[in-house]
């Protein structure tokens, strides 16, 4: 299923498709945006991302459509292609300036014929690059590591979305929370067998769209996620009467965090210092998200589900009270990106093809490589930057 204009394409490996399990209260929230001028957006894939929309979701037959199906299913049976599950790999080994294999955590040595190529994320990369050597040199002497290779902005110039949500208790049953009691629960598996319908068949937050925070943006800036119950975020518990969770995020923030190890020991955790709203630009922006997602509450055609609104609630009024109930009711959007920038000047982590400055044999191919990163969800970038990473390979080795 594919939208067929020049935005999209057809026949790719993995499924597009809208949602197939909307509720009522999806309806009433694009009229309630209507009310304050952010229009309803047909295709926010399409000529123009601003308005509120259905998101189209990578699934095919209402099932998640996931990297791993569309790509390693189907491959599993070829003679060139070994996967290894739960293999740690300990680091990256590099001899005489190349990297020529990875050690694992069972001791056991892969070699590479060719090139190592590094998938492992905006998190997961940087730390398998330090963990191996590779990084700041002074980070790495601090830890008592052999420093393989000096390069500073490994794991420097993380980016990522910071989520905010508003938090609203339902004067009824109007919301996938009440499937949370058993009997829904079984309810539930009924719908998705017998109809590929129900909560079973939804991915909670397939409503939402996208506006500005700065009216002067050249594009909007601010993201909007429509989740069809609460208890959904960490931390934030279930409505008596069953809720929704409006989320907006900043899409373009300036503030840029850290990977850092905190230990040379690979079982050992990441330090990961995301900086949220360091950068005051950030600060007033995201709040200025979170207050348009109060207004969209309090229109009448949403108020006719909405018993209260329960977060940030009527006690938030001050920007610096918003700042302080953010600082406490956020997440991470898991849009990580630019840890391992990509760039044509040499102190980029990976030059234009993804090759690794400095180091022979190895590239990086992940979000990592993003040097900004993207004003929207970061799935199908990741999927196309490792689409764009094989075509390289292969042209590279003459296949």
């Amino acid at each position: 299923e594919t939208w067929d204009n020049r935005y999209h394409g057809k026949g790719g490996p993995l499924g597009v498709s809208e949602p197939r399990a909307p509720l009522p209260v999806c309806e009433a929230y694009f009229e309630a945006a209507a009310e304050l001028g952010i229009p309803r957006n047909l295709d926010v894939n399409g000529e123009k991302q601003d308005g509120v929309a259905y998101y189209q979701l990578t699934q095919r037959n209402v099932r998640r459509s996931s990297a791993a199906m569309a790509y390693v299913a189907p491959n599993r049976h070829r003679k060139n292609l070994t996967v290894k599950l739960g293999a740690q790999v300990r680091r990256i080994v590099v001899e005489n300036g190349r990297a020529t294999g990875v050690d694992l955590a069972d001791g056991t040595r892969v070699s590479a014929s060719s090139e190592v190529l590094l998938s492992s994320g905006a998190i997961g990369s940087p730390r398998l690059l330090q963990l191996s050597g590779i990084g700041p040199a002074d980070h790495l002497a601090s830890l008592g590591s052999d420093v393989v290779f000096d390069q500073p902005e490994i794991g420097s110039n993380l980016q990522d979305h910071l989520d905010l949500y508003c938090i609203s208790e339902l004067s009824g049953p109007y919301s996938y929370d009440r499937y949370a009691k058993p009997q829904w629960a079984a309810i539930a598996g009924l719908q998705y067998v017998l109809g590929r319908k129900g909560p079973v068949a939804s991915s909670l937050f397939e409503t939402g769209g996208f506006w500005y925070a700065d009216p002067e943006a050249r594009s909007p800036d601010i993201q909007f996620h429509l989740g069809l119950g609460t208890g959904i975020e960490h931390g934030v518990v279930a409505m008596p009467q069953g809720g929704i969770t409006l989320n907006s995020c900043y899409l373009r923030p300036r503030s840029r965090g850290t990977v850092r190890l905190q230990s040379a020991d690979p079982a050992k955790a990441p330090l990961i210092d995301p900086n949220y709203l360091v950068d005051p630009h950030d600060r007033e922006m995201s709040i200025r998200g979170l207050k348009l997602t109060q207004d969209i509450c309090a229109q009448s055609p949403l108020k006719r589900y909405i018993l209260a609104e329960r977060l940030p609630g009527p006690d938030i009024r001050t920007d610096e009270d918003y700042f302080n109930f953010i600082s406490v009711h956020s997440k991470t959007s898991h849009h990580c990106a630019g840890t391992c920038r990509m760039g044509p000047d040499e102190r980029a982590v990976v030059d234009t093809e993804l090759r690794f400055n400095g180091i022979d044999g190895l590239r990086i191919v992940d979000n990592s490589i993003m040097p900004q990163l993207i004003s929207s969800n970061t799935n199908a970038a990741a999927i196309m930057i490792c689409e764009k990473g094989a075509d390289m390979i292969r042209a590279a080795h003459g296949v």
